[in-house]
């Protein structure tokens, strides 16, 4: 059940239930697109209806980090699974498929896309790596070509690590034309795939501190983010909480934080 947590839409589903209706949309044939929300989507989503836009398009959208489902707990007094992108992407990886689940990774700069793939095909026994595409179009014929490298290779799975909001535009453009039955949007998840990045320990990861390990990893590029987005939503918290006005319905008509952010 889809519910809205400080105006942001949120699937209320744990991981199993999350992959039982995946597997079952992949063998109906129906197109699905996966996304998740932590506290910098949940700004761009509340901030700029641009971007809103683009994520109600998504067939699921869960918890990526730790605050979102702490604020449905406090706000809602409703416990809010948290699934991370990349946990459901390993899971969904490590599914036993009796058929090879054939994969096309897009995104990250040129070379690492085809770098996770080469990690992935040693992972994971069940998947098979059909194609590649870096994410840093410069035109739109490049964009062109990586969506004819798709079509071409006809993958039942696409794996976008392009970055909101740009994988979601990407998506809102060209998923129609698209062979895969099932988009997965990872945000920066590629490097992490590539193995060029690592995520925090698992003891960060459940304690809700894994935004400080990216932040000792990337400080000159996650410092301001963290200070605008994290600020913005304690506040929001706060107020919901104590029911009190709000100081400005000011929304911005576009999202222009730089690509890759």
């Amino acid at each position: 059940m889809r519910q809205r947590v400080l105006g942001c839409p949120v699937d209320d589903c744990d991981l199993t239930e999350l992959l039982n209706q995946v597997r079952e949309y992949m063998a109906q044939g129906i197109k699905h697109w996966y996304t998740s929300i932590n506290v910098a989507n949940w700004y761009a989503y509340t901030h700029f209806p641009d971007v809103a836009a683009l994520f109600d398009k998504a067939t699921f959208i869960t918890a990526d980090g730790w605050p979102i489902a702490w604020a449905s707990r406090v706000i809602h007094h409703a416990p809010l699974p948290r699934i991370p992108a990349m946990n459901f992407l390993e899971a969904l990886l490590s599914e036993p498929w009796t058929t090879p689940l054939s994969v096309f990774l897009l995104g990250g700069k040129p070379g690492i896309a085809e770098q996770a793939g080469e990690h992935l095909t040693k992972k994971y026994a069940h998947i098979r790596v059909v194609g590649h595409f870096h994410g840093y179009f410069d035109s739109a014929q490049e964009e062109g070509k990586a969506l004819q490298a798709i079509q071409k290779t006809e993958p039942s799975v696409l794996i976008l690590g392009m970055g909101t909001p740009y994988e979601q535009a990407w998506l809102s453009r060209h998923f129609a034309e698209i062979p895969a039955v099932l988009a997965v949007g990872i945000g920066g998840g590629m490097d992490i795939l590539a193995g060029i990045k690592k995520r925090a320990p698992e003891w960060m990861q459940n304690s809700g501190m894994e935004w400080l390990y990216r932040l000792i990893q990337e400080p000159r590029r996650l410092s301001g983010r963290y200070v605008k987005t994290t600020s913005s939503f304690a506040w929001h918290v706060f107020r919901v909480f104590w029911r009190l006005p709000s100081l400005s319905s000011h929304r911005a008509n576009s999202y222009s934080e730089k690509k890759g952010a």
